[in-house]
C-alpha cells in the first residue's frame, strides 16, 4: 500500500492531467466555433455582395429592382432584353457573328436586307427578327421554303438563347450577348 503522502501526490497528478485535458478540449472547441462563425460571416458577406450585384436600377425612376422582377414595381418600366446575336454555324456566312442592334433585322437573298444570304433556297425577303420589351420575335415573311427553329417549321416564334434557326442552307444559333 502507498503511504498517505504518495497517494495524495499520485491523486494530484491525475487531477492535473484531467484538468489539463479538459482545458485543451475546451480550447479546441472554442477554436472550431470561431472558425465556423468566421466562415458563416464571410459567406453571408459573399451572398449579400452577389445579391447586390444582381440588383439593377430602374431605367425610369432609378429605384433598385430585384433580379426576379420583369418590370419595375414602382413605376412599371420594363427593361429592354439583353442584346441578341446570330452565330452562323453552317452556310455561306459560317463562322460569322452578327449583332442584332436594329429594332427590326431582315434576312433575305436580296440587297436591302440587314443580312444578305446568297442562297437560292432563301427568298428575297425571307425572315424578320423584331426586338421589343419581351425579347426577339422571329417571323417568316411569306417565304417559299419557310423558317425552321430547332427543327420545326414555324411562322412565328419568340427566340430563346440557344435556339437554332435554319433558313435555306444556313444555320445559325441565337444568343444573348
Amino acid at each position: 500500500m502507498l503511504p498517505l503522502a504518495d497517494a495524495a501526490s499520485a491523486h494530484g497528478s491525475t487531477t492535473t492531467v484531467v484538468v489539463a485535458a479538459l482545458v485543451g478540449l475546451l480550447l479546441v472547441a472554442v477554436l472550431i466555433f470561431t472558425v465556423v462563425l468566421q466562415a458563416r460571416r464571410g459567406g453571408g458577406k459573399k451572398a449579400a455582395a452577389a445579391a447586390a450585384a444582381q440588383r439593377r436600377p430602374c431605367g425610369q425612376c432609378g429605384r433598385v429592382m430585384l433580379p426576379e422582377w420583369s418590370k419595375c414595381m414602382f413605376c412599371g418600366w420594363i427593361p429592354p432584353p439583353p442584346q441578341g446575336q446570330l452565330e452562323f454555324i453552317h452556310g455561306p456566312l459560317s463562322g460569322q457573328i452578327i449583332d442584332l442592334v436594329a429594332t427590326v433585322t431582315t434576312i433575305g437573298s436580296q440587297n436591302g436586307n440587314t443580312i444578305v444570304l446568297p442562297d437560292p433556297a432563301v427568298s428575297r425577303k425571307h425572315v424578320g427578327i423584331r426586338r421589343d420589351a419581351s425579347g426577339y420575335e422571329l417571323a417568316d415573311l411569306g417565304s417559299t421554303n419557310g423558317v425552321y427553329v430547332n427543327g420545326q417549321r414555324l411562322p412565328k416564334r419568340i427566340l430563346a438563347a440557344g435556339d437554332i434557326v435554319r433558313i435555306g442552307q444556313s444555320e445559325m444559333v441565337f444568343r444573348h450577348r
